[in-house]
């Protein structure tokens, strides 16, 4: 008994305690600043639920319904294409291409720079004056596809989605190709023993295996959809322009926590409770989602 807990003290509740600090403490700290009414200076004025009457079904519904279906239509959009593109290309790789040790290195660079920087580089690719995309386009002839691509609201947000694509495609290429080469040979050998095609090889021995990689990354990118901030923050601000088009729960927390152009409302209080309600809606989404998964693997 005594050697556990000599353990317990030693490997485990340094990092339990760090966690506790960190994560724990100012989590609980956020839901009981959601009851307060704040804008950081002077005393809290005890409020109890209104932040969450006046999100869900006050003045403040419409901003943040319109943030919370954008987060929600980026996670649609951006599971579908990374998680399936990501599959192809990294199918392409195991099978070993010419120069396919190149271009896995190409296509995991942009993974390496920071977002911030990513946004820059393409706010400028992007600009409708001296951007290369438009610049390209009217040298080849297409000038009447030009388009001011984050300032257009009917254009500006699939264009950070697709910015963000651009950006995080990589690492889902490295996380399928590892786990298409972890199938054993011996199981694609059989099939080609027993007469199967490479279309059946990969419908009924890859993408089986693979599945329940491509689960949890659906997962992790549920939750992380709901964390948009940096790309949107540097390419559109934190007024999430043009007209709101771009505003994500992020923009949103940013904004009415902390203010910015446009603000609609400072408060502290009710920052901390757009927060709250995201995490009200993750848990048990990602609880249900990984209870699914674990009875369908049974």
């Amino acid at each position: 008994m005594k050697i556990k807990c000599f353990y317990f003290c030693v490997f485990v509740f340094p990092a339990l305690f760090l966690y506790t600090i960190f994560v724990i403490y100012p989590f609980i700290s956020s839901i009981h600043l959601s009851l307060f009414s704040w804008v950081g200076v002077g005393a809290k004025k005890y409020v109890g639920l209104k932040n969450f009457i006046d999100i869900l079904f006050g003045n403040f519904k419409g901003e943040f319904f319109n943030a919370f279906w954008h987060n929600i239509y980026f996670f649609i959009v951006v599971s579908i294409i990374e998680v399936s593109l990501g599959f192809l290309i990294a199918l392409g790789l195991a099978s070993q291409i010419k120069g396919y040790h190149i271009f896995r290195s190409i296509i995991y660079l942009p993974n390496v720079i920071s977002m911030v920087l990513v946004g820059f580089i393409w706010g400028l690719i992007l600009n409708p004056q001296i951007g290369l995309v438009n610049q390209f386009l009217k040298f080849i002839g297409l000038s009447n596809l030009a388009k001011p691509w984050l300032g257009d609201p009917n254009l500006a947000f699939n264009t950070i989605i697709a910015v963000n694509i651009w950006r995080h495609l990589g690492f889902y290429v490295l996380v399928m190709l590892a786990s298409i080469i972890g199938i054993l040979p011996d199981y694609i050998e059989a099939g080609y023993i027993d007469g199967a095609s490479n279309w059946q090889i990969i419908r009924k021995i890859i993408i089986p295996m693979t599945l329940p990689t491509a689960q949890t990354l659906i997962l992790l990118l549920f939750i992380w959809s709901f964390s948009v901030f940096e790309l949107v923050y540097a390419l559109e601000g934190v007024q999430a322009g043009p007209f709101r088009s771009t505003d994500v729960l992020g923009t949103l927390f940013y904004r009415t926590a902390f203010g910015g152009l446009g603000s609609a409302r400072m408060d502290l209080g009710l920052g901390a409770a757009i927060v709250t309600l995201m995490f009200i809606f993750i848990l048990p989404v990602s609880f249900i989602y990984v209870r699914l998964v674990e009875r369908r693997r049974q």
